[in-house]
């Protein structure tokens, strides 16, 4: 059977809009799908996944980067929850041996062991999705996600970005931004500009991720609050005295604290997990 696409090198905008062209479905803006349609997009993706890794795709679509992430990949496991594209993926993707095409939610449905997880990301599963990457334990991400985004998870402490999934990602990610792309490279073109970037594991900074989460999800609420004032709101003096004792100074403000003083706190406010945990859920 004759390649449905060219080499990946000579791929241009005619050909992915072309198969756009092809979708007979109205697109659920509930589901934020976008296609990408800047061959640009799927060079970058592609290229920087390792040769021979086995990669998990969130978002199929209609199957054009799963196409070529089988070429570099040995195994490619891809998730749609939208039935009706997958059958156009199912289409494009006929004789691909090394593909398994996936319908369901990912946020919901078990994950396989992988070294990547690739996705086109839509807007709307954003944040979870990348908590969903954290607590897999993935080794490595490769994310197209709206640049706001990207400029919050690679935020320092006083950035005005800076907040609880800056600390959280940054615990047990380096980030590198590898691009940025505007609107029209996807169809339909989304309101904001988006950016690919590259996860790749490195030690936590603490053992107890979800600690972390906890103590982040409740300090990051009056992220313009001084320590001292989010404590006694929240836990009362007992945690003040518990978190001055590790020599985070209680006059700090929550947007100026850095990830080893976050981390200090939430070790020190162990004894509160229930309390924490019924703040959040």
């Amino acid at each position: 059977m004759p390649n449905p696409l060219p080499e990946l090198d000579l791929l241009t905008r005619d050909d992915l809009m072309k198969l756009v062209s092809r979708v007979r479905v109205r697109l659920r803006k509930s589901l934020s799908q976008h296609f990408v349609v800047d061959p640009a997009v799927i060079r970058d993706m592609v290229n920087n996944v390792p040769v021979g890794s086995q990669v998990l795709e969130v978002g199929t679509g209609i199957g054009t980067l799963t196409y070529y992430l089988a070429r570099v990949a040995s195994r490619v496991v891809s998730i749609e929850v939208d039935g009706r594209l997958l059958r156009y993926a199912e289409n494009l993707l006929r004789g691909v041996g090394n593909v398994s095409l996936v319908s369901g939610d990912a946020l919901r449905m078990p994950w396989p062991k992988v070294d990547f997880v690739v996705s086109n990301v839509p807007f709307s599963i954003t944040s979870p999705l990348i908590m969903r990457i954290i607590r897999e334990g993935v080794p490595g991400a490769l994310l197209t996600i709206q640049r706001e985004v990207a400029n919050r998870i690679m935020s320092r402490p006083g950035d005005e970005d800076y907040g609880r999934l800056s600390v959280v990602v940054q615990c047990v990610y380096n980030i590198t931004r590898i691009n940025d792309y505007a609107p029209d490279a996807f169809y339909p073109s989304p309101e904001v500009y988006s950016s690919l970037v590259k996860l790749t594991r490195t030690s936590p900074c603490i053992d107890d991720l979800q600690m972390l989460e906890l103590t982040t999800n409740v300090l990051f609420r009056h992220r313009n609050r001084k320590l001292r004032w989010v404590l006694s709101k929240y836990l009362g003096s007992e945690a003040i005295r518990r978190v001055g004792d590790c020599g985070v100074n209680m006059e700090t403000r929550i947007r100026d604290l850095s990830i080893n003083e976050i981390v200090r706190i939430a070790k020190s406010l162990m004894e509160f997990r229930d309390e924490l945990d019924r703040l959040v859920h």
